[in-house]
């Protein structure tokens, strides 16, 4: 079984996905997926920088011989200008579900005993529509001050800057709706991981 795990920004998704690996359950990560692919020498890469122009890279530590994706300078064009993100995502979510579909493998313990689940973190997997590649999707939900409070403190950014990107992600309730399971963060990081194990046992008890 394919857990799709999502939520807004900054709800606290990776520190879920974390609990669950200590776990021993396999965790993809579609982010991470996404920097591989516009790594230098990549087709993905080149598309963009052919899209938007050589501003789009950088050298590697400014000083190096890489060219590498200046993220900074894309997420403030496409954060503007919906029109470059839906041509950036009709070029990128592709790529990121064929990469999942060949990840996917089998979950083992520490114990090396089996766990017939693995979680796929997918942070716009209803915006993207990744359903297709998940059988139930796990919701992170948070307050919205909450998530723009983490983010702020963890990227030492402007509130207005969070505030642009929330709003470019879907409608809290409309994610919800969606859920399969929702896990509510909004107490202590020990109570979210008492709460992760509890969804552990479930999925467990799901697959055997």
């Amino acid at each position: 079984m394919i857990i799709g795990l999502t939520g807004g920004i900054g709800s606290g998704k990776s520190t879920v996905a974390k609990f669950f690996r200590d776990l021993g359950v396999k965790i993809i990560d579609a982010d991470q997926i996404t920097r591989e692919l516009v790594l230098e020498g990549k087709p993905a890469l080149e598309k963009i920088v052919e899209h938007f122009g050589s501003q789009i890279v950088q050298k590697e530590n400014n000083n190096g011989d890489k060219n590498i994706l200046n993220r900074k300078k894309l997420r403030e064009i496409i954060f503007k200008n919906s029109d470059e993100r839906l041509w950036l995502e009709k070029l990128l979510h592709p790529l990121v579900k064929q990469e999942i579909l060949e990840k996917k493998i089998p979950s083992y313990s520490k114990e090396k005993a089996y766990i017939g689940y693995i979680i796929v973190e997918i942070p716009l997997l209803i915006e993207a529509h990744f359903h297709d590649v998940v059988d139930r999707i796990l919701v992170v939900d948070s307050p919205e001050s909450s998530q723009i409070k983490r983010i702020v403190e963890r990227d030492q950014v402007n509130t207005s800057d969070v505030e642009t990107i929330v709003k470019t992600q879907i409608e809290r309730s409309a994610r919800l709706a969606e859920a399969d399971d929702i896990l509510v963060n909004d107490g202590t990081v020990l109570e979210l991981k008492n709460k992760v194990n509890n969804l552990h046992k479930k999925y467990i008890e799901l697959t055997t």
